[in-house]
C-alpha cells in the first residue's frame, strides 16, 4: 500500500513539473515583445532590470532546482521506507525467536520496533506484555537483545513486561 502511494506522491510532482514546463515557452513568448522598464532620469522609480525580462539561464536553474527538490524528496520518502522495513523485519525475528523458545512460546509478549530515519540515534525496541516469573522476564529480555545486536549497532529496550504469578495458569 506505501509504494502505491509513493508512486501516486511522484506521479503527481512530475504531472506538475511537465505542467510547468509546458507553461515557460507561452510566458517566455508574452515577455520577449514587452518593453523593459522606463529608464532614464525623468522616472521617480528605480529601475530594476529583472522585472519583465526573462532568461533562459534562469529558467534552466529554476527547473533545476525543482528538479532536485524532486529527487531529494523521492530518497527521503525511500529511505523512510527502507527504515520501517527494518523496523518490521527486526519485529518479526524477535517474535519468531520467542516462538522457537519452549518456555517462553506460549507467554503473551510482544515486541514492537521503531527505528528513527535519521541513522545516528538508536532504534526503540518496546516490550509489552506478562510473564510468571523474573527468570522469564530476564529470558524475554534476553532473546530481544540477541535478536536486535545481530541486525542493529545502537537500539534501547523498553520494558514494559509485568511479572505476574497468575500468568503461569493461562500459560499452560
Amino acid at each position: 500500500m506505501r509504494s502505491g502511494q509513493t508512486a501516486h506522491v511522484r506521479f503527481g510532482i512530475l504531472a506538475v513539473m511537465l505542467l510547468l514546463c509546458t507553461l515557460v515557452p507561452i510566458a517566455w513568448a508574452q515577455t520577449e515583445n514587452t518593453p523593459g522598464p522606463p529608464v532614464g532620469p525623468e522616472t521617480d522609480t528605480p529601475t530594476m532590470p529583472w522585472v519583465g525580462e526573462s532568461s533562459p539561464e534562469l529558467i534552466v536553474i529554476l527547473l533545476s532546482i525543482g528538479v532536485l527538490v524532486l529527487a531529494a524528496g523521492t530518497k527521503a520518502i525511500d529511505h523512510k521506507r527502507k527504515r520501517e522495513d527494518e523496523a518490521v523485519r527486526l519485529q518479526a525475528q524477535i517474535s519468531d525467536a520467542l516462538l522457537c523458545d519452549r518456555t517462553l512460546a506460549s507467554l503473551p509478549v510482544t515486541a514492537t520496533v521503531q527505528i528513527p530515519v535519521w541513522l545516528r540515534s538508536p532504534a526503540r525496541i518496546e516490550m509489552c506484555g506478562q510473564v510468571p516469573t523474573a527468570e522469564l522476564w530476564q529470558a524475554v529480555l534476553h532473546v530481544a537483545e540477541q535478536e536486535a545486536s545481530r541486525t542493529l549497532d545502537a537500539f534501547h529496550i523498553d520494558d514494559q513486561i509485568a511479572v505476574v504469578p497468575s500468568v503461569r495458569a493461562r500459560a499452560a
